[in-house]
């Protein structure tokens, strides 16, 4: 019986990337990359250009002596296929080694191209001003961004805590029902 091996996956690696592209339904396309069509147009062009700055920089900052530009074009050969890839992964956050075969990579290919293609994301969506505000500082910048958005989302999460064995610090956290403790963690979405 013969295992699977490189030679065994996708013929044709564009395959996902080309079905996508002739999808007209709308949850189908948000199923598989969480936004419609026309967001991921407009996210692609800034995407490109988000990585394009991502390369000067590390030219610049000595960590590579030029951009690539030449030799055999890879699998993700477009920063259209690269921003599908990374809002594919995101969203149904397979394996690499899923993610590696429905895009013609192995598992270590996949997990390298993720690694790359997330400050290129986080890059592009700051540079439209789309990045949730994590925690902000004080009450004046809270207040600044509520004026500056319409809709703000408040996420809150609570996580697991070691109960206090201070009294002073248990009283503060826990109020003597029994329940788990956690510390509450808020994050704010504009």
């Amino acid at each position: 019986m013969a295992g699977i091996t490189n030679s065994s996956m996708i013929e044709n690696p564009t395959v996902i990337y080309d079905k996508f592209t002739e999808l007209t339904d709308d949850r189908i396309i948000a199923a598989l990359i969480g936004m419609t069509k026309e967001k991921f147009s407009a996210l692609a062009k800034n995407f490109e250009s988000a990585s394009l700055e991502i390369d000067r920089e590390r030219v610049l900052n000595g960590e590579i002596k030029q951009v690539k530009q030449g030799g055999p074009k890879g699998y993700l050969n477009s920063p259209d296929k690269k921003l599908f890839f990374i809002l594919f992964y995101l969203k149904t956050y397979p394996t690499f080694d899923v993610l590696g075969f429905h895009f013609g990579l192995s598992g270590g290919h996949a997990h390298a191209h993720v690694d790359k293609l997330l400050p290129v994301l986080g890059r592009a969506l700051s540079n439209l001003n789309l990045m949730p505000l994590r925690q902000p500082t004080d009450s004046a910048e809270f207040r600044q961004a509520l004026e500056k958005y319409k809709h703000i989302a408040i996420d809150g999460v609570e996580c697991p805590c070691v109960r206090p064995q201070d009294d002073a610090a248990q009283k503060e956290h826990y109020s003597g029902k029994k329940k788990t403790h956690g510390e509450s963690h808020r994050y704010f979405r504009p």
